[in-house]
């Protein structure tokens, strides 16, 4: 019940922020990506991302993952952050992603925050019910379409 807490709490700042920022100030637009940690995962969701600190960006993500794996379906929630410490074409960036099950740390590079790869490992924080514990290492490829973006010329 807590991490469900924690999730909702997180998508409310996100809402409360989206709202007090011009449309240029910030991104925002639908996800999905494809995971593979002790089986494949598919996600889909949602993304704010806003600069930070100059050219710094900040990101936030509310995914719902859809796995199938030890013979059985799972739709398991998920948060996540990233900090892409660059705007550069080509940009490295550190993520770390919470489910009610695992915490996973990532490193990964981004395409213009398009399009990103990532690798890190899944720390077990509490085992689902009728399935062995969700942990190890972790590789996703991520597509996010940013739904406000404007070119200024």
């Amino acid at each position: 019940m807590r991490n469900r807490a924690i999730y909702f709490l997180g998508t409310l700042i996100l809402l409360t922020l989206g709202s007090s920022v011009k449309a240029q100030d910030y991104l925002i637009g639908p996800t999905l990506s494809y995971q593979f940690q002790k089986g494949s995962i598919i996600k889909t969701g949602a993304y704010f991302a806003f600069p930070f600190i100059g050219d710094h960006i900040l990101r936030a993500d509310a995914t719902a993952n859809f796995t199938w794996t030890q013979k059985k379906f799972a739709v398991i929630p998920e948060a996540a952050i990233t900090y892409y410490p660059q705007t550069y074409v080509l940009t490295p960036f550190v993520r770390a992603e919470v489910t009610p099950y695992t915490v996973t740390p990532k490193l990964g590079v981004s395409l213009a925050t398009l399009l990103d790869l990532d690798f890190g490992y899944g720390f077990s924080i509490n085992d689902k019910k009728d399935y062995r514990p969700m942990k190890g290492f972790a590789v996703s490829l991520r597509f996010s379409i940013p739904l406000n973006y404007r070119i200024n010329m």
